[in-house]
């Protein structure tokens, strides 16, 4: 067959996948070219691809940046980025209550680079700042902030915490259970912010992706890293992405209207100890959420009147939600904290970051609240105590 390329489909409403190892070019002129950075084409499928120069585009607008890097899954985006700029020596401060593997990449991984680590408690705002100020000092390269925080949704004062870091510092914001429908982080001081986008913007269950967002200076050097270390997504999982970010806002709008409902039936029942949702006023970070939050979207954290084994006997007689450790897509998603995401943790261990026996976490699906709240009113009042 003629080594040639085929004609484009460029009349396409749709991006087709361009499912390509390399790229080629017509003569050494155009190599040279490339190298001299005279031309911007295509070379290999660890550096370039179509379809992830459309998702970051989209991204970088979403995200009020001025530009984005799309990854193989979130946990990919944070790594490479916190390996692009942490060196020997340099301290790193994060906020302890985070995604179990966030935390045990700084915590297992890091030192090993002869990088401080040190995770501040946000869970008291006050207590948290107080803390910070006594760990940060000269040579802090990194503050990590997953906000809100998985799963009790805690917050963190961005403009306060810009104030009390300097120049040399990056402020690094996991924004994932936000989404930039509902907090801008970069308006507030965030050099970096990142999303697993297997979450909300993806939106189907049905990819695994991450995005870091921020200044051209700051994404080149990231590429840098994503180039060598290859965590690169696949080119059909962009096109998902891309598909999934064309309903975003439709679908954010529902998560927060949906999430609302569910979280103030969920406070108003007698069979429930506590509810943690940013827009109910009895969260502790309630009034952060009304600095920074634009919606509080589909995900709730809460304590119900049992024990361990009952809690267990309140998921297991659920038929509405599906049991699963995600969040933010087309279906509803339960699990118990304590024996799903925290289950190798000690019983310190997870009194420390607030995990109790009875702690739930809940996403709302794209379905109507009302078959959801009546499937958990029943499994309530199977298994809890009034």
């Amino acid at each position: 067959m003629p080594n040639q390329k085929q004609t484009d489909y460029n009349n396409s409403c749709v991006t087709p996948t361009y499912q390509n190892t390399v790229y080629f070019f017509k003569n050494t002129e155009q190599v040279i070219q490339y190298h001299e950075s005279e031309i911007n084409v295509g070379r290999y499928g660890r550096y370039d691809n179509p379809n992830w120069l459309e998702v970051e585009k989209k991204i970088a607008a979403l995200d009020n940046a001025q530009d984005a890097l799309v990854f193989s899954s979130g946990m990919n985006a944070i790594v490479t980025t916190v390996l692009t700029f942490a060196q020997p020596k340099d301290r790193l401060i994060y906020t302890g209550k985070c995604y179990r593997n966030v935390r045990n990449f700084f915590k297992s991984v890091l030192p090993k680079l002869a990088i401080d680590v040190i995770p501040v408690d946000s869970a008291d705002t006050q207590r948290f700042h107080e803390e910070f100020e006594t760990q940060y000092r000269e040579g802090t390269k990194i503050v990590f902030i997953e906000a809100p925080s998985n799963p009790h949704l805690y917050l963190v004062d961005l403009e306060r915490l810009k104030s009390q870091i300097g120049q040399n510092t990056l402020l690094i914001v996991d924004s994932t259970l936000s989404t930039p429908f509902n907090c801008q982080p970069q308006d507030f001081g965030a050099d970096l912010v990142i999303h697993s986008c297997s979450k909300y913007l993806g939106g189907h269950g049905d990819i695994l992706a991450g995005t870091v967002s921020g200044s051209r200076e700051l994404i080149e050097e990231i590429r840098n890293y994503r180039n060598m270390m290859g965590g690169v997504v696949d080119p059909h999982a962009a096109v998902l992405l891309n598909r999934s970010l064309e309903s975003f806002k439709i679908r954010m709008k529902h998560f927060n209207q949906a999430g609302m409902e569910v979280a103030q039936y969920l406070q108003n029942s007698p069979l429930v100890e506590n509810v943690f949702y940013t827009g109910l006023e009895s969260h502790p970070h309630f009034s952060l959420a009304q600095k920074y939050l634009t919606g509080h979207g589909g995900v709730i954290s809460f304590e119900i009147k049992a024990n361990r084994e009952s809690t267990s006997r309140f998921v297991d007689s659920l038929t509405v939600p599906f049991m699963g450790s995600n969040f933010g897509s087309n279906h509803p998603m339960i699990e118990q904290c304590s024996i799903f995401t925290y289950y190798k943790l000690s019983a310190e261990e997870r009194q420390q970051l607030g995990i109790t026996d009875n702690l739930v976490r809940l996403s709302v699906g794209y379905g109507e609240t009302g078959m959801l709240i009546e499937d958990i009113e029943r499994a309530l009042q199977e298994t809890c105590r009034v």
